[in-house]
Protein backbone atom coordinates (compact mmCIF):
# COMPACT_ATOMS: atom_id res chain seq x y z
CA UNK A 1 0.00 0.00 0.00
CA UNK A 2 1.29 3.56 -0.71
CA UNK A 3 0.60 6.47 1.37
CA UNK A 4 1.64 10.28 0.73
CA UNK A 5 2.20 12.50 3.50
CA UNK A 6 1.79 16.19 2.62
CA UNK A 7 2.47 18.92 5.21
CA UNK A 8 4.67 21.87 5.19
CA UNK A 9 6.54 20.64 8.86
CA UNK A 10 8.83 17.65 8.55
CA UNK A 11 9.02 16.96 12.22
CA UNK A 12 5.50 16.39 11.68
CA UNK A 13 5.68 14.23 8.56
CA UNK A 14 8.12 12.06 10.24
CA UNK A 15 6.17 11.79 12.97
CA UNK A 16 3.08 10.51 10.29
CA UNK A 17 5.84 8.27 8.61
CA UNK A 18 6.42 6.21 12.18
CA UNK A 19 2.74 5.97 13.15
CA UNK A 20 1.73 4.56 9.51
CA UNK A 21 4.98 2.12 9.87
CA UNK A 22 3.86 0.96 13.38
CA UNK A 23 0.15 0.62 11.61
CA UNK A 24 0.94 -1.11 7.83
CA UNK A 25 4.62 -2.68 8.32
CA UNK A 26 4.24 -2.86 4.13
CA UNK A 27 3.47 0.20 3.03
CA UNK A 28 5.70 2.80 1.38
CA UNK A 29 5.10 6.49 2.99
CA UNK A 30 5.97 9.17 0.13
CA UNK A 31 6.22 12.43 1.60
CA UNK A 32 5.51 16.28 0.14
CA UNK A 33 5.88 20.13 2.04
CA UNK A 34 3.87 21.41 -1.12
CA UNK A 35 0.88 20.92 -3.66
CA UNK A 36 3.11 20.77 -6.45
CA UNK A 37 5.36 18.15 -4.63
CA UNK A 38 2.21 16.26 -3.95
CA UNK A 39 1.21 16.56 -7.75
CA UNK A 40 4.41 14.93 -8.47
CA UNK A 41 4.26 12.60 -6.55
CA UNK A 42 0.54 11.64 -7.51
CA UNK A 43 2.41 11.29 -11.46
CA UNK A 44 5.39 9.18 -10.04
CA UNK A 45 3.07 6.72 -8.49
CA UNK A 46 -0.51 6.55 -9.96
CA UNK A 47 -1.33 3.44 -7.87
CA UNK A 48 -1.25 5.79 -4.21
CA UNK A 49 -3.84 4.42 -1.95
CA UNK A 50 -4.06 7.52 0.47
CA UNK A 51 -3.31 10.80 1.21
CA UNK A 52 -3.20 12.62 4.11
CA UNK A 53 -3.44 16.06 3.80
CA UNK A 54 -2.76 19.13 5.97
CA UNK A 55 -4.87 22.28 5.18
CA UNK A 56 -2.00 24.96 5.41
CA UNK A 57 0.29 24.37 3.42
CA UNK A 58 2.68 27.24 2.34
CA UNK A 59 0.77 28.71 -0.74
CA UNK A 60 -2.66 27.07 -0.32
CA UNK A 61 -5.00 27.73 2.24
CA UNK A 62 -7.93 26.26 3.17
CA UNK A 63 -9.98 23.88 1.03
CA UNK A 64 -8.64 25.11 -2.06
CA UNK A 65 -5.21 22.42 -1.20
CA UNK A 66 -7.80 19.51 -1.26
CA UNK A 67 -9.96 21.21 -4.73
CA UNK A 68 -6.74 21.14 -5.96
CA UNK A 69 -5.62 17.56 -4.91
CA UNK A 70 -8.62 15.79 -6.05
CA UNK A 71 -8.55 17.61 -9.43
CA UNK A 72 -5.11 15.81 -9.94
CA UNK A 73 -5.62 12.96 -8.63
CA UNK A 74 -9.80 11.83 -8.49
CA UNK A 75 -9.32 8.69 -6.97
CA UNK A 76 -6.75 9.02 -4.40
CA UNK A 77 -9.08 9.00 -0.78
CA UNK A 78 -8.12 11.33 1.57
CA UNK A 79 -7.44 12.08 5.05
CA UNK A 80 -7.46 15.89 6.21
CA UNK A 81 -5.02 16.07 9.00
CA UNK A 82 -5.89 19.78 10.37
CA UNK A 83 -5.19 22.08 12.94
CA UNK A 84 -8.36 23.97 12.24
CA UNK A 85 -11.83 21.49 13.19
CA UNK A 86 -14.52 24.49 12.85
CA UNK A 87 -17.84 23.30 11.05
CA UNK A 88 -17.32 25.81 8.27
CA UNK A 89 -14.06 24.15 7.50
CA UNK A 90 -15.16 20.69 8.04
CA UNK A 91 -18.40 21.05 5.88
CA UNK A 92 -16.46 22.43 3.13
CA UNK A 93 -13.78 19.50 3.14
CA UNK A 94 -16.50 16.49 2.94
CA UNK A 95 -17.96 18.57 0.40
CA UNK A 96 -15.03 18.97 -1.60
CA UNK A 97 -14.16 14.75 -1.43
CA UNK A 98 -12.39 14.03 1.46
CA UNK A 99 -12.66 10.71 3.00
CA UNK A 100 -11.97 11.69 6.69
CA UNK A 101 -11.23 14.69 8.61
CA UNK A 102 -8.92 14.33 11.80
CA UNK A 103 -7.72 17.58 14.00
CA UNK A 104 -4.24 17.45 14.98
CA UNK A 105 -4.98 17.56 18.76
CA UNK A 106 -6.51 13.72 18.24
CA UNK A 107 -5.10 11.05 19.74
CA UNK A 108 -2.74 8.84 17.39
CA UNK A 109 -5.04 5.85 17.11
CA UNK A 110 -7.76 8.11 16.24
CA UNK A 111 -5.45 8.83 12.55
CA UNK A 112 -5.16 4.72 12.49
CA UNK A 113 -8.50 4.39 13.12
CA UNK A 114 -9.45 7.06 10.20
CA UNK A 115 -7.36 5.02 7.79
CA UNK A 116 -8.57 2.04 8.20
CA UNK A 117 -12.37 3.04 7.72
CA UNK A 118 -11.14 4.82 4.37
CA UNK A 119 -9.33 2.15 3.22
CA UNK A 120 -12.64 -0.19 3.85
CA UNK A 121 -14.32 2.67 1.02
CA UNK A 122 -15.86 4.63 4.22
CA UNK A 123 -16.52 7.96 5.48
CA UNK A 124 -15.13 8.64 9.17
CA UNK A 125 -15.05 11.36 11.55
CA UNK A 126 -14.04 11.51 14.92
CA UNK A 127 -16.37 11.85 17.89
CA UNK A 128 -15.31 15.71 18.42
CA UNK A 129 -15.67 16.26 14.46
CA UNK A 130 -19.30 15.15 15.01
CA UNK A 131 -20.10 17.32 17.78
CA UNK A 132 -18.97 20.08 16.02
CA UNK A 133 -21.26 19.47 13.28
CA UNK A 134 -24.28 18.15 16.14
CA UNK A 135 -24.49 21.87 17.36
CA UNK A 136 -25.57 22.64 13.84
CA UNK A 137 -28.70 21.20 14.90
CA UNK A 138 -28.73 23.55 17.87
CA UNK A 139 -27.99 27.04 15.65
CA UNK A 140 -31.02 29.24 15.88
CA UNK A 141 -31.93 30.53 12.72
CA UNK A 142 -30.66 34.22 12.15
CA UNK A 143 -30.88 36.20 9.80
CA UNK A 144 -28.70 37.85 7.20
CA UNK A 145 -28.68 41.26 9.00
CA UNK A 146 -28.67 39.68 12.75
CA UNK A 147 -25.32 37.73 11.04
CA UNK A 148 -24.34 41.11 10.27
CA UNK A 149 -24.83 43.14 13.00
CA UNK A 150 -23.54 39.78 15.60
CA UNK A 151 -20.32 40.26 13.76
CA UNK A 152 -20.83 43.85 14.41
CA UNK A 153 -20.84 42.43 18.12
CA UNK A 154 -17.74 40.20 18.10
CA UNK A 155 -15.37 43.24 16.77
CA UNK A 156 -16.58 45.21 19.65
CA UNK A 157 -18.19 47.58 17.66
CA UNK A 158 -20.63 50.14 19.86
CA UNK A 159 -24.55 50.27 18.63
CA UNK A 160 -23.71 53.70 16.76
CA UNK A 161 -20.76 52.64 14.60
CA UNK A 162 -22.55 49.05 13.67
CA UNK A 163 -25.49 51.00 12.47
CA UNK A 164 -23.50 53.73 10.67
CA UNK A 165 -21.60 50.50 8.76
CA UNK A 166 -24.40 48.75 7.83
CA UNK A 167 -26.38 51.94 7.08
CA UNK A 168 -29.17 51.11 9.56
CA UNK A 169 -30.79 53.38 12.35
CA UNK A 170 -29.56 52.93 15.83
CA UNK A 171 -33.06 52.08 16.66
CA UNK A 172 -33.07 49.07 14.10
CA UNK A 173 -29.94 47.75 15.45
CA UNK A 174 -30.79 48.05 18.91
CA UNK A 175 -33.65 45.86 18.05
CA UNK A 176 -31.76 43.31 15.84
CA UNK A 177 -29.44 43.08 19.10
CA UNK A 178 -32.50 42.48 21.46
CA UNK A 179 -33.67 39.85 18.51
CA UNK A 180 -30.07 38.13 19.53
CA UNK A 181 -29.95 38.12 23.02
CA UNK A 182 -33.50 36.17 23.21
CA UNK A 183 -32.19 33.96 20.06
CA UNK A 184 -28.75 32.81 21.90
CA UNK A 185 -30.59 33.13 25.55
CA UNK A 186 -28.13 36.17 26.57
CA UNK A 187 -28.18 38.84 28.28
CA UNK A 188 -25.59 41.32 27.61
CA UNK A 189 -23.34 41.54 24.45
CA UNK A 190 -20.01 39.77 26.17
CA UNK A 191 -22.34 36.31 26.42
CA UNK A 192 -23.89 37.41 22.98
CA UNK A 193 -19.96 36.84 21.26
CA UNK A 194 -18.99 34.04 23.62
CA UNK A 195 -22.23 32.07 22.87
CA UNK A 196 -21.77 32.64 19.23
CA UNK A 197 -18.33 31.89 19.67
CA UNK A 198 -18.93 29.03 20.99
CA UNK A 199 -21.59 27.27 18.46
CA UNK A 200 -19.34 28.28 15.64
CA UNK A 201 -21.49 31.06 14.27
CA UNK A 202 -18.95 33.50 13.84
CA UNK A 203 -16.99 31.16 11.04
CA UNK A 204 -20.08 30.36 9.21
CA UNK A 205 -20.85 31.64 5.86
CA UNK A 206 -23.06 34.64 6.12
CA UNK A 207 -26.81 32.97 5.27
CA UNK A 208 -28.74 34.00 2.25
Amino acid sequence: MKILVVDDHALFRAGLRLLLASMESGAAVYEAATLREATAAVAAHPDLAVCLLDLTLARERGHEALTAFKAAAPDVAVVIVSATSDLATVRACIDAGAMSFVPKSMPPETLTRALRRVLAGQIYLPQEVLNTIALAHELPALSPRQVDVLRGLARALPTKAIARELRLSEYTVKEYICGLFEALDVHNRTEAVITASRLGLLDLPRPC
